[in-house]
């Protein structure tokens, strides 16, 4: 018997763009999270005006984590939409640097980390920057920030808590982190953190869990697949 997808909550958006996904949570205001690739905000705003999300609803810009294809547009789209910017604390520097340098590149990702890294990160100085646990409700939306790290130092996952759905960036798709060298970041999956991070999302009994390069996952199917991972 095959099993029908969750319907999408009405107040929550999904736009997918050429490289990433980004998500519009709409409460008493709406918050974007992520903005996809440089060069895409005409498209990711004519995407949301079709959902019925205006420029003027937008409260606030959540990055997930700084990297290219997810925080690319988010300098522009500050600029044009008038809204603050919010970043980790520990993805705060990337943000403001742009630095892409990377260290101890390891295959058989070193020639796509390459590629993608040719564009810079976002160089701004983050509006506002979230520690775990930090609550977004003043912003207009009901979301708490959960430090998962996992992807990049600073990434988090973004629980909406009315759906209890889990908006994660780039959880899955290995591990870029300093260790004890804050200024230098590398690319190396680390089950061990991979795990941790796993075991914070789910802790809080989402329903659903929406990567950011994914489509939605219902509960079930989702905790099956992670929990091959967290098994290892």
């Amino acid at each position: 018997m095959t099993r029908r997808p969750a319907p999408q909550p009405r107040n929550l958006v999904t736009v997918d763009l050429m490289q990433s996904t980004a998500y519009a949570v709409r409460g008493e205001r709406t918050v974007l999270v992520d903005t996809g690739p440089a060069g895409q905000e005409d498209r990711l705003l004519r995407r949301l005006a079709k959902a019925g999300v205006q420029p003027a609803d937008i409260s606030l810009i959540v990055l997930t984590h700084c990297h290219p294809d997810h925080a690319g547009g988010a300098a522009e789209l500050r600029q044009r939409l008038g809204v603050p910017v919010a970043v980790h604390a520990e993805e705060a520097d990337w943000a403001a640097s742009g630095r892409s340098d990377f260290y101890q590149v390891q295959r058989p990702f070193g020639h796509l980390l390459r590629r993608l890294m040719r564009p810079t990160f976002p160089a701004f100085p983050p509006d506002i920057v979230l520690e775990h646990g930090a609550a977004l409700d003043e912003h207009g939306a009901p979301l708490t920030v959960l430090h998962t790290p996992g992807h990049t130092p600073g990434s988090v996952t973004l629980l909406h808590r009315p759906g209890r759905d889990a908006l994660v960036g780039d959880l899955l798709a290995g591990g870029m982190l300093r260790r004890n060298r804050p200024a230098a970041p590398f690319f190396a999956q680390d089950p061990g953190q991979l795990d941790t991070s796993l075991h914070t999302v789910l802790a809080q009994g989402p329903d659903r869990l929406l990567f950011g390069h994914g489509r939605p996952a219902t509960a079930e199917s989702a905790h099956r697949r992670l929990g091959r991972i967290t098994r290892r």
